[in-house]
C-alpha cells in the first residue's frame, strides 16, 4: 500500500486509500515480525471502529470512494445479495492483483453492507507509525494483520467475535502477473475458529485496469467485474488445510465464469 502524501493532483486521492500492498500483506495476527532490535511496535487503531469514527468513514466513502471509483471505472457487481442471508459476520476472500482491489470491493458491497467490514492490512507496514495506521483505518477500516500468521487471540478473531466481517486476500499479496497464486490458510483458520462462513469473491479486470507499478487506472473507464459466490461453511472436524483448497476452488470457478 502506498500513499501520496506529497503529490499534487487527483492521484493523491486514489493512492491515499490503503489497497493492501501485495508483497507486504499476509497471514493472521495483530503484531509485526521481529526486527534485529526486537519486536516492532504496532500502532493499533481500534478507535476507528467506534461509532463516531464509523460514521465519519461512511461519509468519506460516500463522498470520496464511490464517486472516484465510478468516475474512473465501470464496475459490474453480481451476487452481492448473497451476503444478506448470512445474518452475521463472515470472512470475505478475493483474488488480489491490483491496488484497486480493496476500493473496488468496498464499492461493490455498498454502504449498508460495508458498514461493519474491516480490511486486513500488513501490520509491519501500515501500523508501524501512527500517521499510516490512523488514516488507513479511518477511510478504509483497516486492521493489523501479521505476515507470519499465528493462532489464538488476535485482532482478526476479536473483530469476528465483535460482529465485524473481514476482507482478506489469502494469496498473501498481489499477483504481479495477474495469475492467482496459491491461497494461504489464515482466512480458513479464522473462519473455522470463529464458526463463520467464507464468502468467495472474484475480481476480474483490476489487473488490466491498474497493474502493479501503475498508480492510476488506465484511461477509458476500464470494465471490472465483482462476482460474489455462495457462502462456504466449514465441515465438522475440517482443518484449515482442507478448507483452504475448497475456498480457492470456489474463487477459481467464479473467475472462470465472470
Amino acid at each position: 500500500m502506498t500513499m501520496l502524501m506529497g503529490e499534487d493532483g487527483p492521484r493523491r486521492l486514489v493512492r491515499a486509500f490503503p489497497l493492501a500492498r501485495g508483497r507486504r500483506a499476509g497471514g493472521g495476527g495483530a503484531g509485526a515480525p521481529d526486527g534485529p532490535g526486537g519486536p516492532r511496535k504496532v500502532h493499533r487503531n481500534d478507535w476507528v471502529r467506534s461509532r463516531p469514527a464509523s460514521a465519519v468513514r461512511a461519509g468519506l466513502q460516500r463522498v470520496l470512494l464511490t464517486p472516484l471509483m465510478r468516475a474512473e471505472l465501470r464496475i459490474d457487481v453480481r451476487g452481492v445479495e448473497l451476503l444478506d442471508g448470512i445474518g452475521g459476520p463472515a470472512v470475505i476472500v478475493a483474488n488480489h492483483s491490483s491496488h484497486l482491489d480493496t476500493p473496488v470491493l468496498l464499492d461493490a458491497l455498498g454502504p449498508r453492507r460495508r458498514r461493519r467490514v474491516a480490511v486486513a492490512a500488513a501490520a509491519d507496514y501500515f501500523f508501524d507509525v501512527w500517521w499510516r495506521s490512523a488514516p488507513s483505518g479511518l477511510v478504509i477500516g483497516t486492521f493489523p494483520l501479521e505476515r507470519r500468521g499465528g493462532r489464538g487471540a488476535n485482532a482478526s478473531s476479536q473483530l469476528l467475535a465483535d460482529g465485524w466481517s473481514l476482507v482478506i486476500f489469502p494469496e498473501g499479496g498481489r499477483s504481479y502477473t495477474g495469475e492467482v497464486r496459491p491461497f494461504k490458510k489464515g482466512a480458513a483458520y479464522l473462519a473455522l475458529e470463529a464458526g463463520v462462513p467464507v464468502v468467495p469473491v472474484a475480481l476480474r479486470g483490476t489487473f488490466e485496469a491498474m497493474p502493479p507499478r501503475q498508480n492510476w487506472p488506465s484511461k477509458g473507464r476500464p470494465r471490472i467485474s465483482v462476482t460474489f459466490g455462495e457462502p462456504l461453511h466449514g465441515r465438522p472436524g475440517e482443518r484449515a488445510g482442507d478448507f483452504t483448497p475448497r475456498i480457492e476452488e470456489a474463487v477459481a470457478k467464479l473467475l472462470a465464469n465472470s
